[in-house]
């Protein structure tokens, strides 16, 4: 499938850098960036053809699908002009700012004939399917709560000026900061559990912004950086989940059932472990647990191996696989399981977390999604 990525901005390097697992799938036709010079400087570094405008690269011939790592605020005029051209569209999180936003771009792709699709994909990841196996397994039983955290510590105090990609990006703080964390990390959360347990039915939130003065070059105006929510599933499954940039770095996952805790460390790492703690019902149990509460249980045996290794500039995450299945799915004429459905899902439910003021208490979640296959490792 020939595709073309918009947006040569920090994420950009982490899917280019991927491309190479998926070089028996995914052909790269060219580039494009507003920024002369950051276009100039990601050609350099990857050696690949550039396009003058976006209309150029929307006019190649035999383009199928429009990779959009634009930053967030853009992604819904790229998409809007990709769709237009009648070309499939696979988009960095969020789809669209906001629940509007995100289904105007579903029904403008239903009504072209094309389909959309957005990240995050790491339900795709050797990890996620491990832990998806073992809920489907009843490796806990049946599932009653889940808590996820992710909260990234305090990211103004960091030394993010050195935060350099492979090209030369500079991590985009203002931007980030503005955007918020809910909208920037949550859809790694929701996505999964919507895929272990279906759609949202009802979210109960609050946000806040706890530290207005972000230490930025520049004046910024920044989003909630924190927000808290109570996700209720069918089955009466409940889920909390937390997004911050002011508590300390805490990314764990844990979901609880009858018969023990899943836990993982790191949802973005492909190669983390899953393990599994059973539930304490002795006394002497009880008694460790409570003395030893840092016991993470043993390991859950993976999927399958992880075919590639992050860490040390790399990605810990396979940022094309979602790219890889959505062209696949064009290909086949199949829905892809990153579909605009699910990018419609997930915007609602994380603008209910970020901005739980626009809607009533508890909000009641309107979009809704269908079954999600889990991965036959065909990728």
């Amino acid at each position: 499938m020939r595709i073309a990525l918009v947006g040569c901005g920090y994420v950009a390097d982490m899917y280019r850098y991927c491309l190479d697992l998926h070089a028996d799938g995914l052909d790269l036709v060219g580039v494009y960036d507003r920024d002369p010079e950051r276009l100039a400087a990601f050609a350099r570094t990857w050696g690949d053809r550039t396009f003058a405008s976006l209309g150029d690269l929307l006019a190649e011939p035999g383009l199928s699908v429009v990779l959009n790592l634009t930053d967030p605020e853009n992604h819904a005029p790229v998409t809007r002009a990709a769709i237009a051209a009648g070309r499939h569209v696979y988009s960095e999180k969020p789809l669209g700012l906001t629940l509007g936003e995100a289904r105007a771009l579903r029904d403008a792709a239903g009504a072209a004939g094309v389909r959309l699709g957005a990240a995050p994909s790491n339900i795709l990841g050797e990890q996620a399917q491990t832990l998806w196996r073992a809920v489907r397994q009843g490796a806990v039983g049946r599932v009653r709560l889940v808590y996820a955290e992710l909260d990234d510590g305090m990211v103004h105090k960091a030394d993010y000026r050195r935060w350099i990609s492979r090209s030369g990006r500079r991590w985009p703080a203002e931007g980030e900061f503005e955007t918020g964390c809910t909208f920037e990390h949550a859809g790694y959360v929701v996505t999964l559990l919507v895929a272990m347990f279906g759609p949202v039915r009802r979210v109960t939130a609050h946000a806040a912004l706890l530290i207005p003065d972000k230490e930025c070059d520049q004046p910024v105006h920044p989003a909630p950086d924190f927000s808290c929510g109570l996700l209720e599933f069918d089955g009466g499954i409940v889920a909390r989940v937390t997004n911050s940039i002011v508590a300390p770095y805490d990314h764990r996952l844990r979901i609880v059932g009858d018969g023990g805790v899943l836990q993982v460390e790191e949802p973005w790492d492909f190669a983390g472990p899953v393990r599994l703690k059973r539930t304490a019902t002795t006394r002497l149990d009880r008694l460790l647990e409570r003395r030893f509460p840092g016991r993470r249980g043993k390991v859950v045996p993976a999927a399958r191996p992880v075919p590639f290794r992050g860490g040390r500039g790399k990605p810990t995450m396979d940022f094309m696989r979602g790219v890889r299945d959505f062209a696949d799915a064009v290909a086949g004429d199949r829905p892809p399981r990153m579909d605009a459905d699910l990018a419609v899902h997930i915007t609602e439910v994380t603008e209910m977390l970020q901005h739980p003021e626009r809607f009533p208490r508890p909000a009641t979640v309107s979009s809704q999604v269908g079954a999600m296959r889990p991965m036959d490792w065909a990728l």
